[in-house]
């Protein structure tokens, strides 16, 4: 009976309802609604400020995130206990918790899209937020591929009854990568052609075609990508870079400045860039003095020329003028998260970035090892200790000039087509900033540390990659697109500094060599697990396979 009577009771509370339509209908004049939203500029603009913060820079405020500096694990630096593996993921995550296979951000932009459409507002207007939202669109779409390959492509907010497209199936990435070629063309002829370094311009869409044509070029190329137009993408790249090596940027005197400087607004390098202020500070400074995680690996010291342009090794022999700088202290190595002052010779008669990149006056000795290690700097202009805690406020370059020469001088080298001229536009204008002689067509020399599968030209141009974006976030991506994932293996990717034999240690310290002298920073059992090819992708998280069947398993997970 009380079921009878409840709905009943329902029922004339929708008729009473019903009665008083015209008057529910009317909207709160003092409050937004998904109608009266999107009739501003102001306030369409307001919500795209939201999709900036997938700028993580040197993170969102708080001690820890970002994606420059925090890359551990691969071939460039070691972490202290390696099996932590934070570079790579060790078993399929059971739900899409701390993973990256999120899509609210994706949404969001979608949401952007859809809505400016049918604002009431001039077309060019419409079409300047648009392109925000297919800007960043472009950008988290690279991310999902980069990560997991194929990924359901959504144009649209998901409708929750439409059942089609929450089960969707995975897109081939080679068709989502077509679909981001698009989005940023968009952006591109509708964005601003400002040079305002906070807010995505023309010239920010630009500087990210240059980026993903390049990535996706070389991955489709050393992965067999079945259906890819390598040689398109790549023609890409070097028509999105060519656009803005003629636009009004250029390289900044000063490298170091890049990375501690409180304003990059008028630095002439810089295409975009993410503020900080007292508001909103990050750790770096800080995070490289008293928690130094991690040292620079042989492998990375051992990548800067000389400044003549040679490496230290080529030819089957030493460069003339190399002398290893070896640690021969006669100071008991005991201390833990603290640093010896010492005056590192690893940057002497070599490429001025070293220097700017690792600290040549101390070695840190951090988390109880007691094994002595390459200390970063790139990211602190300190003289005395900085305070500790987060305390920086300088400024962090997203896009900048530097990483398009870089990807214009590799995709002109993988078409076949890169004269001198190429060489001398682009990466031989970031020597001349360190102070190293020019990379000629022809090489001159065979570097004793190439990888015999990779033409000397190209591994030159990518050795002048790995070291001007040392300690920013491309490494990790970088070995993948271009299937290197077995450099994670290489030993020197394991040792650093070079110590004297007559350097004292703890006899509680378990110290381990090199034939030559280089101290391992972990023991064998410390270390990332060897290198499989399925890290090339990360797996789908097992719930999102249970609830959509369609979905399909990375390969090896």
């Amino acid at each position: 009976m009380k079921k009878v009577i409840f709905s009943f009771s329902i029922l004339l509370a929708l008729i009473a309802a019903s009665g008083c339509k015209d008057f529910l209908d009317v909207q709160p004049e003092t409050e937004f609604t998904n109608d009266n939203f999107w009739t501003s500029e102001s306030n369409i603009e307001a919500f795209s400020f939201g999709l900036y913060e997938n700028f993580k820079g040197y993170g969102n405020g708080g001690f820890f995130g970002g994606d420059h500096f925090f890359s551990v694990n691969n071939d460039d630096v070691m972490a202290l206990d390696q099996r932590l593996e934070l570079d790579f993921p060790t078993t399929v995550p059971a739900t899409t918790a701390g993973t990256n296979w999120q899509w609210a951000d994706i949404r969001k932009a979608n949401v952007l899209i859809t809505e400016t459409q049918k604002a009431p507002l001039d077309d060019a207007v419409k079409d300047k937020y648009v392109a925000v939202g297919r800007f960043f669109r472009a950008y988290l779409y690279w991310d999902k591929v980069r990560r997991f390959g194929d990924v359901p492509y959504y144009d649209k907010p998901l409708d929750p009854d439409d059942e089609a497209a929450l089960y969707a199936p995975r897109t081939s990435r080679v068709e989502v990568v077509n679909h981001i070629v698009d989005d940023l063309d968009f952006a591109i002829a509708h964005l601003p052609d400002s040079y305002d370094k906070t807010k995505v311009t023309k010239w920010t869409a630009l500087a990210l075609k240059s980026r993903v044509c390049l990535a996706a070029a070389t991955t489709f190329k050393y992965h067999n990508v079945a259906g890819a137009d390598v040689n398109k993408l790549l023609n890409e790249c070097v028509a999105a870079s060519s656009e803005l090596m003629d636009a009004d940027f250029s390289l900044g005197s000063s490298y170091s400045a890049l990375f501690n400087s409180e304003d990059l607004s008028s630095n002439p390098e810089v295409i975009l860039m993410k503020k900080y202020n007292e508001n909103m500070k990050h750790p770096i400074p800080s995070f490289i003095f008293h928690e130094p995680f991690f040292g620079f690996s042989n492998s990375a010291v051992s990548s800067f020329l000389m400044a003549d342009g040679k490496p230290i090794h080529y030819d089957g022999a030493p460069h003339p003028n190399f002398t290893e700088w070896t640690f021969d202290t006669t100071d008991t190595i005991t201390t833990a998260l603290s640093s010896i002052p010492v005056n590192v010779g690893i940057a002497n008669g070599r490429d001025g970035r070293m220097a700017q990149i690792i600290d040549t006056t101390r070695l840190v000795v951090p988390f109880n090892k007691g094994i002595p290690m390459f200390s970063p700097i790139k990211y602190t202009a300190y003289g005395a200790a900085p305070p500790q805690g987060v305390e920086a406020t300088s400024d962090a370059p997203i896009f900048r000039l530097g990483e398009v020469l870089l990807n214009f001088a590799e995709a002109k080298a993988e078409l076949g087509s890169i004269t001198q001229a190429d060489l001398d536009n682009s990466i031989n204008l970031l020597r001349a900033r360190a102070g190293v002689a020019p990379l000629t067509v022809n090489v001159g020399f065979d570097a004793d540390d190439r990888d015999p599968s990779v033409d000397p030209l190209l591994w030159e141009i990518r050795r002048e990659r790995r070291v001007e974006l040392m300690l920013e976030p491309f490494r990790k991506w970088d070995l993948i697109r271009w299937a290197k994932g077995p450099y994670y293996d290489a030993d020197n990717s394991f040792y650093g500094v070079k110590v004297a034999p007559t350097v004292p240690f703890d006899p509680s310290i378990t110290v381990l060599k090199d034939p030559d002298g280089h101290v391992y920073a972990q023991e064998p059992g410390d270390r990332r697990t060897p290198w499989d090819d399925r890290k090339y992708l990360e797996p789908i998280p097992a719930d999102q396979l249970t609830l959509n069947k369609n979905l399909t398993q990375n390969p090896g997970w």
